[in-house]
């Protein structure tokens, strides 16, 4: 699940994705902005991690590169 505030969508909403409670989440997340935004666009299915890029390189990239993911990738280079 991608909620930015790290809880389980379907606990707090009823639903997997599309939370129709993004905006508290957004309220309530400590994390960057950008992660926030990335978050939203993943839980709200706009887009996939193929389409995102981070400097000249995909996000799906930079996770198959690294080895980490997306909790890990995402602070280290916007946090």
């Amino acid at each position: 699940m991608y909620c930015p505030m790290g809880l389980e969508c379907r606990e707090m909403a009823g639903v997997d994705y599309k939370c129709p409670n993004i905006s508290t989440c957004h309220e309530n997340s400590p994390k960057h902005s950008m992660i926030k935004i990335i978050y939203y666009v993943l839980n709200q299915q706009i887009c996939g991690l193929d389409n995102i890029q981070v400097g000249d390189k995909f996000l799906s990239d930079l996770l198959q590169e690294t080895n980490q993911d997306l909790e890990t990738l995402l602070p280290n280079i916007y946090g």
